[in-house]
């Protein structure tokens, strides 16, 4: 009894008594592959493994310089075109 004493932490500390890993890795994959063959619709399937292909191609992009120039370029011709709209309403100068 004090102020100062904390309660003891329970745990949860379940594990399975008949789990392997690799066989239920197996049966997932051949249910996986039994569905496509039946043709059933599987949620998500299509999409799964496009945001990796996209992440590879835009690693492949190369920013070269004539892109940078070209953005430069167009960032000084914002900025021209803010400065010139606000001298005609009359905010600056």
């Amino acid at each position: 009894m004090g102020f100062f004493q904390h309660r003891q932490i329970r745990k949860f500390n379940y594990q399975p008594v008949f789990y392997d890993a690799r066989k239920e890795a197996l049966m997932e994959k051949m249910d996986a592959a039994e569905r496509e063959k039946a043709g059933q619709y599987i949620p998500g399937a299509s999409i799964r493994g496009s945001f990796r292909r996209m992440e590879v191609k835009r690693k492949d992009l190369k920013y070269t310089p004539f892109m940078r120039f070209l953005s430069i370029l167009g960032i000084a011709a914002v900025l021209v075109a803010a400065v010139y709209m606000a001298q005609i309403m009359g905010l600056l100068f």
